[in-house]
This record gives C-alpha cells, sequence and structure tokens, in this order.
C-alpha cells in the first residue's frame, strides 16, 4: 500500500509542477504540443517495447489473452448502454449526446493508463495496457469515429496510424517469440521509456493551468459523464473481474490492471473528434477536463479498493 501512496505523490509533483511551468510562461500552448509529440512517438513507444522484454510463460499468455477478451466485452457492452442511455436524456442535444458517449467509454489510456500500470505493476502490468489499448484503437476508430463524425468514417489504416499502436503490437510479438532483445540494447530502450510519468503528467497539469474553473463547474453534464466514467463503470469491472476471474482462475495482478484500465479519466482523443467534426467541442473539453481533476482522488481509491478486494 505505501508503494501506491509513492507511486500518486510523484504523479502529484510531476502534475504541479507542469501547473507551475505553465502559470510561470515557461511551458506554453506550443511547448505542450511539442512535448506530447514526443510522448506519442518516442517515449511511451520505447516503454511498451522494453515492457515485452519479461520472461515468457503461457500463464502471462493467457492473462494477456483474458485482457484481450475482457476489454472486448467492454467496449461492445458499453457502447451500446451508453449510446441508447444517453439518448434518453433530456435537457440535451443530439452532439452533446454523442460526445458524452464517447467520453464515457474511451477513456485516457495511453496518457494515464500506461505510465499508471507501469509504475504499479512494472513491465506486466504494461503489457496488460498495451492489449487494452489495441481494443480501444479497434473501437474508437471504428464506432466511436462515427458517432462523433454522424457518418461513416472508418480506414483501415488509422487503427495502424499511431506509433503506440505499432508499438503495442510489435511488443506482443517481441513477448511471445523465443528472442530477447540485447541487455544494453533493452536498457536504453528502458531509459528512453522511464521519462513517460514525468512528461505525461506535467503536460496534463500544464493543460489544467489553463481551464476556467468557474465555467468548468457551472455545467450539470461533466459531473454526471465524470461519476460514471470514474465510479460506476470501475465498479461495474470490479463485479465482473471478481466473478469471472475467480471462475477463470485469472491472476490478481491481472484483474487489478483490467478494473484499473475501466477507472481512468477520460480521453483527450475524444476531445480532438470533437473539435475536428464540431460535435460539441466545447462540452467535450469540459468533461475531460473535470474527469482529469477528479482522478486525483478517485484512481487512488480504486488503486486500494483492488489491492483490498482482488
Amino acid at each position: 500500500m505505501v508503494q501506491v501512496y509513492f507511486v500518486f505523490f510523484k504523479i502529484f509533483v510531476c502534475l504541479a509542477l507542469g501547473f507551475v511551468l505553465n502559470k510561470s510562461r515557461v511551458l506554453d500552448m506550443r511547448g505542450e504540443k511539442i512535448l506530447t509529440e514526443i510522448l506519442l512517438k518516442a517515449v511511451l513507444p520505447f516503454m511498451i517495447i522494453s515492457s515485452s522484454q519479461t520472461n515468457f510463460s503461457f500463464e502471462e499468455l493467457k492473462g494477456m489473452g483474458a485482457m484481450f477478451a475482457f476489454a472486448c466485452a467492454y467496449y461492445s457492452l458499453s457502447l451500446v448502454v451508453f449510446r441508447f442511455l444517453y439518448r434518453h436524456t433530456k435537457s440535451t442535444n443530439d452532439d452533446e449526446q454523442r460526445v458524452m458517449t464517447t467520453c464515457t467509454v474511451f477513456a485516457n489510456t495511453g496518457f494515464v493508463g500506461f505510465p499508471l500500470m507501469h509504475a504499479l505493476y512494472g513491465d506486466r502490468g504494461l503489457l496488460l495496457a498495451a492489449v487494452f489499448n489495441l481494443v480501444y484503437n479497434a473501437f474508437f476508430y471504428t464506432y466511436g469515429a462515427h458517432i462523433i463524425s454522424k457518418k461513416p468514417h472508418f480506414k483501415l489504416s488509422e487503427l495502424f496510424s499511431s506509433s503506440v499502436s505499432t508499438a503495442s503490437i510489435a511488443a506482443i510479438v517481441l513477448f511471445i517469440v523465443p528472442w530477447r532483445i540485447p541487455g544494453f540494447i533493452n536498457n536504453t530502450i528502458s531509459m528512453v521509456g522511464d521519462m513517460s510519468v514525468p512528461m505525461s503528467m506535467m503536460i496534463m497539469g500544464s493543460q489544467l493551468a489553463t481551464v476556467d474553473i468557474r465555467k468548468l463547474f457551472l455545467d450539470w453534464k461533466p459531473y454526471f459523464v465524470s461519476f460514471v466514467r470514474l465510479m460506476l463503470i470501475p465498479a461495474a469491472a470490479l463485479l465482473a473481474v471478481w466473478a469471472l476471474g475467480h471462475a477463470a482462475t485469472i491472476k490478481p495482478d491481472t484483474m487489478k490492471v483490467m478494473v484499473l484500465m475501466c477507472a481512468l479519466p477520460c480521453g483527450s482523443m475524444n476531445v480532438l473528434y470533437a473539435e475536428q467534426y464540431n460535435t460539441a467541442p466545447d462540452l467535450s473539453t469540459r468533461i475531460v477536463t473535470m474527469s482529469t481533476f477528479l482522478m486525483l482522488v478517485t484512481l487512488l481509491l480504486w488503486s486500494r479498493v483492488v489491492m483490498t478486494v482482488l
């Protein structure tokens, strides 16, 4: 339990540092964009590749298969349920219902999920997160993009256009094959990947520094979506994982990662697509920001819960 507090202390310090750097005008929007590009195209892929260099075992492969099946079930079920739910929500228009659906279902698996799983559960946790993220990409760039764009929008190439997706596929292959990267090369890859937690949290801290707090807290929709995203979904995931995990003899750490990947804040890709298709972009931004604020409390809570229950 002490390790969990230590991890979240580091996360909080890095968030606060990004906040201070933005307020002191050291880190601005242009700097955030540059750091984000470095993170997504170099640091996170290196970290994911490094995670594949653990010893192969069929037990680990079984865990990856269980994670894949769990992620497919989660996205299939949640997209249907929340699309139906928000369509029948009063005082919301069609565009708002669309972004509320995607913000609820699609979390920040990259910026927050990868660094957190690696910090809490090491290379094994990161490899499991990479499997979950592959399923995320498959659903977001197909049905998720269709919901936000309001028209059929599916290109198979988009599933593999991300460096993170490519690295995730490579990591799974490298884990399965009977060959490992030489130690000095893997140490260099790990050194670059170790920058993921401070860099991602500093970027998020800088982004939070630009939020208009007064406007953020006046709308009920970000509260509602954040509550569903950060509390109801992980609670449902915990019940499902606890019931099915014991029946299928899934390792406790695998079950913990499953639940925590469902407890992440709303993903920033929702904002990018909402802006691209002008589908309630302001609401999408407020929802993502609210859930990011609240995750500082809820992620610590769920980390403690899974350690106690699973």
